[in-house]
């Protein structure tokens, strides 16, 4: 992003300039103010020095643009950059533009991440919307002549407001959006409650007027693009200012919703997403922020760098945040991070911050948590308990700079209990101690995303989905879990206690017996021998295989190498990681997935085009065959792994014939270019593909002549079978991997496969599910492939089973 500097004789003025650029383009762009000397009696002036630091300290590849007032200042500036290198200084530019227009405008076309000479266009034409609203033909013109912003005739608009809650934060945010487009004053006033008029273009001036539904607004607007920005307002209002629901459909269906999940008041009801039951202290989901200083500074100015800095970091976590959401096609829930993306580069916020630092020396740790409470506090005295809520945001939004400012990771800190959650990365899920977190509770999410999953890794009973109301227990209340049937009950009365402390207790022997056999191979009462396989992503978790009982590992997740990280790893990086992990299996079978990113786990150094959904998009093997050397250099790791143990390679998201053929084709260039290295490789691996996708399953009889297995990926066939995607809690009922029409898609690859003599696997969350295992079984496939601490229990269900009772349960399930 191109940055700026703000050079004048003044160093009020410049401040005052870079207020106004912060005003309207919000703390991501970088703004270095400079002016007066660097003398104490000469507070007037330019120093070549001062104007070089400012350059220095914002200084972006992008590009700089300068802005001065007049006289010296060019001078000054014009001597600062002969002080650059030759290479920065081709990337500075000296603006003939207005200081203050071409200030401002520079700044918003920055915003826009406009390069360096479509902003310097924008500085340099900064005054044609002023000469034009003006009806000036030169700039000549006295500016009295002409009626200003304040005197030109005001344009209104009356709307209704039908939103269910009002102009709560996602509608704010696209409300303020909106506005901010306009070269125009626009004001909101609530003509119901008599609050305002009020800044249009602040999202907490905007909210805390407190619009609610039913609520009458008017809108007055005056400038240049008065009308269109109020045309493109009543526009939004047609559009239910962006929520997806008007009044009476939203109010239907969170009627249903209550009367669907909540049975009695202390009732939760959720997903199952990690079996297993718990009963202990709820704990409250927070982060580690250390004591807030309150010292006093000398350098207002370099502290105030330092907070517009932690505000920018702060708004690319937001950013990252709304974007994995919006991966996984909860854009509606996405947005709710624009709304706190604007708070952060909201003036309200900023403002007070900024003159606490530069008037009372208040350092920026201080100066931004006061801003945040005084905004917050505002928010709480509103009368709608939804506003009210809002508060929260601030607090969150507040609580993240703080965490960049003083420079604190953001680890989960609590006491052994239940977990309590508004939701859970995957990075924080892996964090957790199953000795200390005894469940997981999550007012969001559904039961087959990423961190679903690894709570069933760890052994975690969780339940997600839970709604907002869950996290309205208090700390330390005793919670009961149910992760089987996706219950939770807070202060569960005595015979609860009781039915639930007994279930525990079978459960526990159950578990007993199923780990003293867990080694011993699953066969059925009548003879059928299954393999039961182990999905893991880290060399514990294959150990931790081989501790419980794992046969071979029927999915190796290797994204865990690509992930969080500037560059790609190294085929040697690679390969010793890959050896490490076949060393730990002791001569077990090792399954390979090739990297498989896009969708919700994209990678910096690849570069992807930007998708409306990237889960019909470039991702899995469509990806790695759109990035051949990055694709090779994982075959060679592992075909140089295979030489010494028994390797199988799997290919994920195959859609067509061709893509296996053109993945096949790149596995021979790499077996080629390691032979010209007189690198040993194996003769043949067995190599198979992942079905995922209803296509695979539909042509299983083409791909049965050419690969040597097939594992079915059972999350990703369901959510693309049935157009329901996983994390999305509004619609995880319909992800249901015991659908038929799934179930018959499974049945058709297991019955090419074996008219072909290969086998098939089922590496999904499907494959370790209880209810599921004897459908499957019956279906014919060969192999199961779970979380490792679910393996004991996988074999004991195998081995209580027949397979004509298997058979006769599928074949029910089926119809």
């Amino acid at each position: 992003m191109v940055s700026l500097v703000v050079v004048s004789h003044s160093a009020k003025l410049a401040e005052g300039v870079a207020e106004l650029m912060r005003g309207m383009a919000g703390a991501e762009v970088q703004i270095a103010p400079v002016g007066g000397m660097d003398l104490p009696d000469q507070p007037l002036g330019t120093d070549a020095n001062l104007i070089l630091r400012a350059i220095q300290q914002v200084y972006s590849d992008d590009g700089v643009v300068v802005l001065v007032d007049l006289g010296s200042a060019i001078l000054s500036t014009e001597l600062a950059l002969e002080m650059l290198s030759p290479e920065q200084r081709a990337r500075v530019v000296i603006a003939p533009a207005p200081l203050v227009e071409g200030a401002i405008a520079a700044a918003v076309q920055a915003r826009l991440e406009s390069p360096l000479d479509a902003v310097v266009h924008e500085a340099r034409t900064a005054l044609d919307a002023k000469l034009a609203q003006l009806g000036a033909e030169h700039p000549n013109v006295h500016p009295l002549e002409q009626p200003s912003d304040n005197q030109a005739p005001a344009l209104e608009l009356i709307l209704p407001v039908n939103n269910l809650l009002g102009l709560h934060a996602r509608p704010a945010a696209k409300f303020v959006q909106i506005a901010a487009r306009f070269a125009a004053d626009v004001r909101i006033q609530d003509l119901t409650n008599g609050r305002g008029p009020a800044n249009a273009k602040s999202i907490n001036a905007l909210t805390t007027l407190g619009v609610l539904h039913g609520h009458q607004i008017k809108i007055i607007a005056r400038g240049v693009d008065a009308q269109a920005a109020l045309d493109a307002i009543q526009k939004l209002a047609r559009e239910n200012f962006g929520d997806r629901e008007p009044f009476a459909a939203s109010g239907k269906l969170t009627t249903a919703r209550a009367q669907e999940t909540v049975n009695v008041e202390n009732e939760f009801v959720g997903f199952s997403a990690s079996p297993g039951y718990a009963i202990g202290a709820a704990r409250l989901y927070q982060t580690s922020l250390p004591p807030i200083p309150q010292n006093s500074i000398d350098d207002p100015q370099r502290e105030w760098t330092r907070l517009t800095h932690a505000i920018r970091q702060a708004q690319t976590q937001l950013q990252q945040a709304r974007q994995a959401l919006n991966g996984r096609g909860n854009s509606a829930e996405a947005e709710i991070f624009d709304a706190q993306v604007l708070m952060l580069q909201d003036e309200a916020l900023q403002d007070p911050a900024r003159r606490a630092i530069f008037e009372n020396k208040m350092n920026a740790a201080l100066a931004f948590e006061n801003a945040a409470l005084e905004i917050a506090s505002q928010y709480e005295a509103l009368e709608d308990e939804y506003l009210r809520a809002r508060a929260a945001d601030v607090r969150a939004v507040a609580r993240q700079v703080l965490l960049n400012l003083l420079g604190a990771s953001t680890p989960l800190s609590f006491q052994e209990g239940i977990l309590v959650a508004p939701d859970l990365t995957p990075a924080e899920t892996a964090h957790l101690d199953p000795k200390i977190v005894r469940a997981i509770c999550t007012a969001f999410g559904g039961p087959t995303g990423h961190s679903a999953i690894l709570a069933k890794s760890l052994g975690i009973p969780a339940v997600v989905g839970l709604g907002e109301r869950i996290l309205h227990v208090r700390e330390g209340e005793t919670l009961l879990v149910d992760g089987e049937r996706g219950r939770v009950w807070a202060q569960p009365d005595a015979s609860l206690l009781q039915e639930y402390s007994a279930r525990m207790e079978r459960a526990s022997k159950a578990a007993a017996k199923s780990t003293a056999s867990r080694n011993e191979p699953a066969i059925t009462r009548d003879g059928r021998r299954v393999e039961i396989a182990a999905n893991i992503g880290s060399l514990q978790d294959a150990q931790h295989a081989v501790e419980m009982g794992a046969e071979a590992v029927g999915l190796f997740r290797t994204e865990f190498l690509f992930l969080d990280r500037r560059d790609a790893p190294s085929e040697e990086e690679q390969y010793e990681t890959y050896r490490e992990i076949a060393v730990a299996l002791q001569n077990r079978p090792l399954l390979i997935r090739t990297l498989d990113i896009g969708g919700d786990k994209p990678l910096p150094y690849v570069s992807a085009p930007s998708e409306a959904n990237p889960f019909l998009g470039l991702r899995g093997l469509r990806l790695s065959l759109a990035q051949p050397e990055l694709f090779k250099t994982q075959l060679r790791a592992i075909l140089r792994v295979a030489t010494e143990f028994p390797v199988r390679v799997m290919f994920p998201m195959v859609s067509t014939l061709q893509e296996f053929r053109d993945a096949q084709a790149l596995m021979d260039q790499a077996r080629a270019e390691l032979l010209a290295q007189n690198s040993r490789v194996p003769e043949r691996v067995e190599t198979g593909i992942m079905v995922e996708v209803p296509s695979a399953a539909l042509h299983a009889n083409a791909f049965a002549r050419e690969v040597d297995f097939f594992s079915i990926g059972s999350n990703d066939l369901t959510q693309y079978t049935l157009a329901a995607e996983r994390g999305n809690p509004n619609v995880a009922r319909l992800a249901d991997s015991m659908h038929p029409a799934v179930l018959q898609l499974i049945a058709q690859v297991v019955t090419a496969a074996h008219a072909h003599k290969k086998w098939v696997g089922v590496c999904g969350e499907m494959g370790g599910e209880p209810n599921a295992i004897p459908i499957l079984i019956g279906l014919g496939v060969d192999e199961l492939s779970m979380s490792p601490p679910l393996i004991p229990h996988a074999k004991q269900i195998v081995r209580e089973l027949s397979l004509s009772d298997a058979q006769l349960q599928a074949q029910q399930a089926l119809e």
